[in-house]
């Protein structure tokens, strides 16, 4: 079975998707959506980085947007003060860093994930994906199947740890 991740998707694939809110923290920088972070990277000053990692969805993908000039003229995205080529095995990493973040950090996106069991993820928006854009979905659905067969390894590992964090997060939401 296949399972289109997408915002536009409902249940766990619109969860596992990089639009919605999903709060975790990356080197200390707190983001509100994985959106958020890719298009953070776009800007040379950590500050903005800052401020762009809050956004989520379309505000987030739209504050990136206007961005994409320049990393298309330079080849660069930029961490905390840092160069990064972009679409490097480098700028790949820290994505799947933060989206791993996201995951393990998230309890809502963790569960998400987990609930698309074995299915085959994919990523189809209905359109020709850009050459030009920040995370091809050939890499977006590879760290999500890497990140989901680790979850599913903890899993597997330790049930009762699951247990006891599903028992909290239920007292939570009441």
């Amino acid at each position: 079975m296949a399972m289109n991740i997408g915002s536009g998707s409902g249940g766990p694939a619109g969860k596992c998707s990089n639009f919605p809110p999903s709060p975790f923290t990356i080197d200390g920088v707190w983001c509100a959506s994985a959106e958020g972070f890719i298009q953070a990277i776009k800007h040379d000053n950590p500050e903005m980085q800052i401020e762009i990692c809050k956004l989520v969805g379309r505000k987030a993908k739209f504050k990136g947007k206007k961005l994409n000039k320049k990393v298309r003229r330079t080849g660069k995205v930029f961490w905390q003060g840092r160069e990064i080529v972009f679409r490097s095995q480098e700028h790949m990493d820290l994505i799947e860093r933060a989206l791993r973040a996201k995951f393990t950090q998230n309890l809502s996106s963790r569960r998400a994930l987990l609930a698309t069991g074995n299915a085959t993820l994919t990523h189809n928006l209905g359109h020709k994906e850009s050459p030009h854009t920040s995370l091809p979905k050939k890499e977006f659905v590879r760290m999500l199947h890497k990140i989901r067969d680790e979850l599913q390894e903890l899993e597997r590992e330790n049930p009762t740890l699951s247990r006891r964090q599903r028992r909290r997060a239920r007292r939570k939401g009441r």
